[in-house]
């Protein structure tokens, strides 16, 4: 029996096996890809190998959300009650799993106490039903598997790369247009120009992309943070691996305006100016994301469980429908499109659903109520 199961895409295998030598630095037993007998099948062994672990860790990424064995690995996990989610390049799990809390390890390099990372090892030590060894005592990582070690689906199951790389050349194209489009004309030349100063740390990382500065960039737009960890990093580049220049906290005003891409420019009242990463970025004026329709606690289970922290004896008297429903009603509320035709078919019945998008953001209290209702849902059962 081994303590971590670790389900993940050969793409990733790299990055992944440093997520499974710290777990076994950690004095966790891991698996993951051990060379596979002969005379078993891989879905068997899989199987098998999952059922005996304490605990499963899924590496989510663009290209693990997309293959049907790493979503099959998932399921039995959740079934299991031992899924521990992470997720490597800023993807949210795909259906049903987005519903389910995770672990961002985007910026994760190694370092103990990040946040996605110290969620990983909460987990690991309920699961496991105890504490991580001091690292000094932890057994080796088990050596990384051969290419051949990974037994493939059949070639008909793997999805073709050429419509991904298509896409991928798509969306570089219109961002491009996008961003040329957005650019501010040029001041007169009888203008004096103001210049912008950014600070840069001491040693730059040389993986980042360089700040570019613009005398013409107009920071028009006020907008706070929208992040559960109380704070956003300001990077100097357009990556999660470039260095902090500052922080902005909860309830902090700043200024950026609109943008394509995933990293937008943000300028702090002190002057800093930097990168910020979008999902976190709350507009407050001029183009902000439109409120919730108006009136949702018409016929909502919870009529307040986007704005208030509920607590269990709100959900103590719910049954598993009941509680399920008021679950999804925090994502109805933001306009997702549901998968299910029973939950699309229930909010449609609604005057206030709104159906606009296929994944949405969630607050701090709304993320804290879902997990909630979903504890409450599994022990109604």
């Amino acid at each position: 029996m081994v303590d971590v199961f670790i389900s993940y895409s050969r793409d990733n295998k790299a990055r992944v096996a440093e997520i499974a030598e710290a777990v076994a630095a950690a004095g966790y037993d891991v698996w993951w890809d051990a060379e596979l007998p002969p005379h078993r099948s891989y879905g068997d062994v899989i199987t098998e190998k999952i059922g005996s672990a304490k605990a499963a860790i899924v590496v989510w990424s663009q290209t693990s959300a997309q293959s049907e064995w790493v979503r099959a690995e998932a399921d039995v996990a959740r079934n299991q009650k031992k899924l521990v989610q992470t997720s490597i390049d800023d993807v949210m799990p795909p259906l049903p799993f987005n519903q389910i809390q995770f672990a961002e390890l985007a910026d994760w390099n190694g370092e103990p106490d990040h946040r996605g990372w110290r969620k990983v090892m909460m987990s690991l030590e309920e699961l496991c039903g105890r504490e991580a060894a001091p690292a000094a005592a932890s057994q080796p990582a088990p050596p990384r598997p051969a290419a051949a070690d990974r037994q493939e689906p059949p070639p008909a199951r793997k999805p073709s790369f050429l419509p991904w790389a298509l896409l991928g050349l798509a969306v570089v194209a219109v961002a491009l247009l996008a961003w040329k489009l957005l650019q501010p004309s040029p001041e007169p030349a009888t203008a004096a120009a103001p210049t912008e100063t950014t600070a840069a740390p001491k040693e730059a990382d040389a993986r980042a992309t360089p700040v570019a500065t613009s005398p013409a960039e107009a920071f028009t737009l006020a907008a706070v943070i929208d992040d559960p960890d109380g704070f956003t990093n300001i990077r100097s580049g357009r990556s999660a691996k470039a260095a902090i220049i500052g922080k902005v906290l909860e309830g902090e005003k700043f200024l950026t305006y609109q943008q394509p891409g995933s990293w937008w420019r943000v300028r702090k009242a002190d002057g800093t100016t930097g990168y910020m990463f979008r999902k976190y970025i709350r507009l407050i004026e001029g183009g902000g994301p439109p409120p919730p329709p108006a009136d949702t606690g018409k016929g909502a289970i919870i009529a307040d469980s986007s704005t208030r922290a509920l607590t269990a004896a709100d959900v103590a008297g719910l049954t598993p429908e009941q509680a399920r429903l008021a679950r999804n009603e925090i994502f109805a509320r933001h306009g997702l499109r549901f998968k299910d035709p029973g939950l699309q078919a229930y909010f449609t019945s609604l005057p206030w659903y709104r159906p606009t998008s296929d994944s949405v953001a969630l607050s701090a209290v709304e993320k804290a109520n879902v997990a909630l209702l979903q504890s409450a849902e599994t022990a109604a059962q």
